[in-house]
């Protein structure tokens, strides 16, 4: 059996990387960070490559779940995103109390949608938003928005965690017509997860710096 990447694509929430010589994979299904090793990361090299696979070899990978049936072109390939070197971790002007207020509904929302039950499908649904909208040339009234949450951020009883501050703000963004790209990242040795929320210009929540030591494994938007 030859089968070609254009048969296959990575199954809905599922995103990877190449980092500390690992193939790691998260699985927002599942709720797992894993690395793919031995004969099944050996058999997806060969299908990422369009070389042969025989069927023992596709059988143990398909019984991953990382992958679906494609009926045009396949995706395999990692998940890619430059980091901006600009944050707003400095920002403190455009507090008000109506920003308050909505960090506060989009935090208690975020934090429902992050629960390990929903967040495939809270991802799939930003993703779905995403590709209906079109912010190029828009990055300042993005930039603003997002400063307006960092500045107002504090008055939410809600701690600041990675993942519920990034899809708080995507929300937020979203409800606005603004379409910001949410990055899941990696590091190995020893292993450790992050995520932002970020533009072609800045990092939207949290440092650049610490997003930059992460390696992209999910990219949404």
């Amino acid at each position: 059996m030859r089968a070609l990447n254009m048969n296959w694509m990575l199954a809905p929430g599922v995103g990877y990387c190449e980092a500390g010589g690992e193939l790691v994979f998260l699985d927002l299904a599942r709720d797992r960070y894993f690395a793919l090793r031995g004969a099944e990361r050996a058999s997806f090299e060969r299908l990422r490559s369009g070389e042969f696979n025989d069927s023992d070899a596709m059988t143990r990978l398909v019984r991953t779940g990382l992958l679906v049936r494609s009926d045009g072109v396949g995706g395999l390939e990692p998940a890619s995103a430059i980091v901006p070197a600009p944050d707003l971790s400095s920002a403190d002007d455009g507090f008000s109390l109506t920003a308050g207020i909505v960090a506060a509904r989009a935090l208690y929302w975020a934090r429902r949608a992050m629960r390990p039950s929903r967040i495939a499908g809270t991802v799939a649904e930003l993703a779905t938003a995403k590709r209906k909208i079109r912010s190029v040339g828009r990055e300042g009234e993005m930039l603003a928005i997002a400063a307006g949450y960092a500045a107002s951020r504090w008055v939410v009883p809600i701690s600041p965690r990675c993942l519920v501050d990034a899809l708080a703000l995507d929300h937020v963004l979203l409800k606005r017509g603004h379409a910001a790209t949410l990055v899941f990242g990696v590091r190995t040795q020893p292993f450790a997860a992050h995520s932002w929320l970020q533009t072609p210009e800045a990092v939207l929540t949290g440092t650049a710096a610490e997003a930059r030591n992460f390696t992209p494994i999910l990219v949404v938007g």
